[in-house]
């Protein structure tokens, strides 16, 4: 039986989430179980004792990168790589980057998903999602709107402490054609300022295709 486009975006959401803690120390992410309980749910990151980007696909400064999917271009921030490779089989990852420095023993990293949907479907999933990850004990709080290529994306922070690192992630939901994009914004708490200018840096250079 084929998957609603609702259950994409659940899986889709919590992977992503699987995949940030993922990075805190390991450059590597290997495929996680995915469950649609965020408290039950894993990761299966491969430890590296090096940099954060080592292994991480060669993304020159202003070199534009685009999604899977096929729908967006960006640029990364100076310093940030593509590593959509650590991510293979995780489902339907679009993007991955990551930065070349560590603050508080964490790499930042974006993490973008991209699913079948509809407006509603992401209103319904990112309520969800909050609700999952709240039921799971993280500290989850509303977070302002963005705005990217135009197009207005919602979503949410949540905080928690994975490894002994203390995490932050910025999780929003844009709609876009029949696609809902999430993107993930994941940063050590010390670093969430810098991160986040970081961020609005690359949605600048958002454009759609």
């Amino acid at each position: 039986m084929k998957a609603s486009p609702t259950r994409v975006l659940s899986v889709g959401l919590l992977t992503c989430m699987l995949v940030l803690t993922g990075c805190s120390k390991d450059a590597t992410v290997s495929s996680p179980p995915v469950s649609t309980s965020a408290g039950s749910a894993r990761t299966g990151a491969t430890s590296d004792a090096t940099s954060g980007a080592t292994g991480a696909a060669t993304t020159g400064e202003g070199d534009e990168v685009k999604g899977l999917s096929g729908g967006f271009t960006v640029v990364p921030p100076e310093g940030w790589t593509e590593a959509t490779d650590k991510a293979k089989g995780v489902a339907n990852i679009d993007l991955v980057l990551l930065s070349s420095k560590k603050v508080g023993d964490f790499a930042n990293n974006l993490v973008v998903t991209a699913a079948p949907g509809d407006r509603s479907v992401l209103d319904a999933e990112l309520t969800k999602g909050r609700q999952q990850l709240t039921a799971a004990g993280r500290t989850v709080s509303a977070a302002p709107d963005k705005t990217i290529a135009g197009t207005t994306a919602v979503g949410f922070t949540t905080a928690f402490e994975q490894q002994g690192i203390k995490v932050l992630a910025r999780s929003y939901g844009v709609q876009r054609g029949s696609r809902i994009y999430l993107l993930t914004l994941s940063s050590s708490q010390a670093d969430a300022t810098h991160a986040m200018a970081e961020f609005d840096e690359l949605l600048s250079t958002w454009a759609w295709t």
